[in-house]
């Protein structure tokens, strides 16, 4: 029953997010929850420049940063499409494994996609608090894309009032 509510809840979020609205998930997350996005692209190095290590490497460190990700993914219009929802462990140390695609639609009028990627996101919660979010996807496909003109894109990298850049 706990690991149906949680898979209901995700997709939910999901959701929200896809219609433009990450407040659910920021509710949801600690304020010192973590975000992991892998490579050497502009998502990584939104607040600190990747280091490549065996430890997985935070690249976003509470909400303001956390934020921040989400009104880029936002604001430039990409989607996520569920494919599934794994849950695993007790509340106070449950495992979310969303398995789905990220994509933004070409704004040529073709209708096609001017990125599409596919992406497993591991969630860490705890006692329903969001306390990390590592992505794994194809980052050299990130890369390429931030190869693309993406003047627009990039105007929204810029840390939120309080963040604090390089931390």
């Amino acid at each position: 029953m706990y690991k149906a509510l949680v898979r209901r809840l995700v997709r939910h979020q999901i959701d929200q997010l896809n219609q433009g609205n990450y407040e659910p998930i920021l509710k949801m997350a600690a304020a010192d929850g973590e975000l992991a996005f892998p490579g050497d692209n502009s998502w990584s190095s939104q607040f600190r420049p990747p280091q490549p290590s065996r430890q997985q490497w935070t690249t976003h460190r509470g909400r303001a940063e956390m934020q921040a990700f989400a009104d880029r993914f936002v604001a430039i219009g990409l989607h996520l499409d569920i494919e599934d929802i794994l849950v695993n462990g007790p509340p106070w140390h449950t495992r979310v494994a969303v398995r789905a695609t990220d994509w933004q639609v070409a704004t040529d009028g073709t209708g096609g996609d001017r990125y599409a990627n596919r992406a497993v996101a591991f969630l860490e919660l705890r006692w329903g608090r969001l306390i990390r979010w590592e992505d794994y996807e194809d980052t050299e496909r990130v890369s390429a894309w931030d190869a693309l003109d993406n003047s627009d894109d990039r105007i929204r990298l810029s840390a939120p009032a309080g963040a604090a850049a390089g931390t």
